[in-house]
């Protein structure tokens, strides 16, 4: 294997040994293949066509993004259900199902990240046949 140097300050490299820990992951480099592997996921799905299927987990500070992410429902067809829970006094949880077309599902997950308050978005993504 190719060995690749980086740099990260100390807060950021305390918190990633805390979570390569947490995992279970054996070295960083490990744990730091595993995260590359869903940014690459991530980058290769957005330059391809055809139909999806996205599950996306949102998190984000209760307030104004509900609504936000509310209105989305009524502009995005493609998205099949929704489901909302409290993680705590300040966050929130929002879970949703979208099946369509593929630039139609990368819209939506920008502007899911255009909404203020949103902390975190992850997705599992399943290509089906058109």
């Amino acid at each position: 294997m190719t060995i690749v140097s980086l740099s990260l300050d100390a807060d950021t490299l305390r918190k990633f040994d805390d979570v390569r820990s947490r995992r279970g992951y054996r070295s960083r480099s490990e744990a730091v293949r595993e995260a590359l592997k869903d940014f690459l996921e991530e980058a290769e799905w957005t330059s391809e066509a055809g139909a999806n299927t996205l599950i996306l987990s949102v998190v984000y500070e209760k307030g104004p993004p509900k609504s936000a992410l509310a209105s989305l429902q009524h502009r995005f067809d493609e998205i099949r259900t929704m489901l909302h829970t409290h993680l705590d006094e300040r966050n929130c949880l929002e879970i949703l199902v979208a099946e369509g077309p593929s630039a139609r599902l990368k819209e939506l997950v920008r502007s899911i990240r255009g909404i203020a308050g949103v902390r975190q978005i992850k997705f599992i993504r399943t290509a089906f046949p058109a």
